[in-house]
């Protein structure tokens, strides 16, 4: 279920306590939103915890489906937000791998960069195959997350 509601910031959020998203009407413009897809939600809370202080706006999707119909519903109402999508490859439902096809086969959110965050033993190059514009590989170097953040959401 998705709801919109106005207000002038933030850009969008995840609604945790409902079932479904809230998307919020926002400036046509994409400085600091990044959504982080990644189903362990200690990571993912760390990751936006890490991001909101060091001054942008993130939104966790705890899936590719997730993912996929906020960052559908965001871009409809600002082109150009977010401004990055850090994602998970190994999720439940809809994994990076799908999200990926899915976002590059949608005319609406193909264009929104992706950075790969993945343990996997070859995640260079499943990223690559996947056409991301990073890879972070888990552990996580906070230094090079953020570095790839600023280049794509300074």
């Amino acid at each position: 279920r998705i709801r919109s509601r106005w207000r002038p910031t933030p850009y969008f959020e995840y609604s945790r306590a409902g079932t479904g998203l809230v998307v919020q009407d926002a400036p046509m413009h994409s400085s600091g939103n990044v959504l982080i897809v990644e189903d362990d939600p200690d990571t993912r809370e760390m990751l936006t915890t890490l991001l909101t202080t060091e001054g942008f706006y993130a939104v966790g999707a705890e899936d590719g489906l997730e993912a996929l119909h906020l960052l559908r519903t965001v871009r409809h109402r600002a082109p150009d937000v977010p401004c990055l999508v850090l994602l998970d490859l190994k999720m439940p439902r809809l994994g990076g791998n799908e999200f990926r096809r899915a976002q590059l086969g949608d005319p609406i959110v193909a264009s929104v960069p992706v950075a790969v965050i993945s343990g996997a033993v070859d995640a260079l190059e499943r990223a690559e195959t996947l056409g991301a514009v990073a890879t972070l590989t888990k552990p996580i170097d906070l230094d090079v997350l953020l570095d790839v953040v600023r280049k794509y959401c300074a």
